[in-house]
Formats: structure tokens, sequence, C-alpha cells
């Protein structure tokens, strides 16, 4: 059985793989095991670990690779007893330095958190040792740097344009297992993208629908660092289906796109966001607000 596939770009090497790795946390890091560039061949991903893993997939078994293309793999599940949601996620490459993700799952049994009316779908990458570990995005019209003070303390960053009132209440202190993303960071985005530096080169996150979109990040939630006393960080996020749109046996997609290139400026960043978005018909802000 395959468990793994290298596929390539113009300037990006990336491996996609199932949660057959036994990294340090265990079999959990299905997702983009490596991403690589000809600009810098250090692996933007801490070893071992992985990125863009999806929480419809990790930890719950049978999910199975599979790879469609010379530019595309899949990473799919069917609902059993254990997690009752079919999922399948996709990720394919294209020139010059592109990684497209879309997923999508349907919930064969209600899986919200008891009590509470939305459904949450969440994301994690574990990155390799940056120098910079902090998010950057705009926020009331400036950029900002931004990650938690520590792990479960204000890591969700919710959009500007979403009314506080009507944003999702956090499950209280006595859930089974509690989420270190259930903690509302003091500021909040303007647009659905943040990137990250690695070195010389940027990491840029887009994402469509973002009405329900949510960035999160620890600074130590990818364990310890190659460099000695120092941790990865996460950068995250997630998607939350309010209670008026989730239905048991009703499919959901979300889309995204990551960008791994030589950083040139802000400037630049925007523009690959502002290109991203058109290219692919990505939900603006404008089109919700």
């Amino acid at each position: 059985m395959t468990h793994c596939e290298m596929i390539q770009a113009e300037e990006i090497q990336v491996i996609v793989g199932d949660s057959a790795r036994d990294g340090p946390g265990g079999k959990q890091y299905c997702g983009l095991w490596s991403l690589t560039s000809k600009h810098f061949p250090f692996g933007a991903f801490k070893n071992s670990a992985a990125g863009l893993i999806t929480d419809e997939l990790r930890r719950k078994g049978g999910d199975i690779f599979e790879q469609v293309d010379e530019s595309t793999c899949v990473l799919s599940r069917e609902a059993d007893e254990t997690y009752p949601v079919d999922a399948r996620a996709v990720y394919k490459v294209s020139d010059p330095y592109y990684v497209d993700h879309t997923l999508t799952f349907r919930d064969r049994k209600d899986t919200r958190v008891p009590g509470y009316g939305y459904r949450e779908s969440a994301w994690c990458s574990y990155m390799n040792c940056p120098p910079d570990p902090r998010l950057h995005f705009l926020s009331d019209g400036q950029w900002v740097a931004y990650m938690s003070p520590r792990h479960g303390l204000q890591s969700n960053i919710a959009p500007a344009f979403v009314p506080a009132e009507t944003l999702e209440p956090f499950p209280s202190e006595n859930v089974t297992r509690r989420s270190f993303r259930w903690s509302r960071a003091p500021l909040r985005f303007d647009e659905p993208f943040y990137y990250g530096r690695l070195g010389k080169m940027v990491l840029i996150f887009i994402f469509d629908t973002p009405r329900w979109l949510r960035f999160y990040c620890s600074p130590t939630g990818g364990g310890p660092s190659l460099v000695l006393g120092q941790f990865c960080p996460a950068w995250d996020f997630e998607y939350v289906i309010p209670p008026d749109a989730y239905e048991v046996d009703k499919e959901f997609t979300f889309r995204m796109r990551l960008v791994y290139k030589q950083y040139v400026s802000d400037d630049d960043v925007l523009e690959e966001f502002r290109r991203t978005q058109d290219e692919l018909g990505f939900e603006k802000v404008g089109d919700v607000t």
C-alpha cells in the first residue's frame, strides 16, 4: 500500500502522505509531509510532522492515500462508528509555487460539541523553526504580526467584519477535551489571508468563505525545535459552520491556497492574495458585508 507521493511544480516540491507517518505525536500527520523550494531547500514544516492537517482525517484512522495524476493527491476516509464523517482532502500543485487544497466532508451523525449549535472544522500546520514565529495579516487597516502569548491563550483570531455578538461562544472548561483554539485574541483580521516568514521565503495562506473563517496559532504547538531550547509554532485555521447552516448529511466544501515563494514585500503578498481571489473565484469580504 502506498502511503505518500511527491508532486512538484516549477519551484516547489511537495510530499503528500496519509496518517501512516509515526511522528512525535504518533500516527496523526496526514497532509503535507514536506514542502520545499528550489530557492530554500530547508523544509517548511517540522521534520516528522506535517502541514495542512485536517481534523476530519487526523487521528480518525482508515484514511486512504491516492495519487490522481502527476500534480494531484487525495486523502479520504468513509464514515464509521468511531467518527461518522465522510471526508475527502485534495492537494494539487501548480506552477510556479502554488498548492491548492480542497476539503469536502459530510457528517452522517451530528458531531457538534453537545450544547453548542455550530460545527468546527480545523487544520494544523507545524512549522519548522522559523526565526519569526508570528502570523502577519491586516488588522484595522494596518499590517500586524501576532503570536499568542502561550499555548491556548488568546489564540483565536476572528474576522473584523463579523459582529462580536454573533461570534460563536467557546465551550466551557468542563468539556471532555478542551481545544487550545477556544480563546479569543484581542485583535481581528480584515482580509482572509495571513503569511509567515521562513528565512528568505514567505508562506501565504489564502482562504475562501471568509465569513466562517478563523485563524489560530500557538508558539509551541509544533513541539521542540531543532534549535536547542526553542519550539516550533503552529500556524492554524478553522471554519465555523453556524447553526442555521449546519445539517447532518449536508455536504460542505472549503478551499484555500498556499503560496510558497521568495519574499519580496508586503505589497507583493497582497498582489498574490488578490490574484488568487480572482483566479479561483474565492468569496471576497465585500461579498458578505
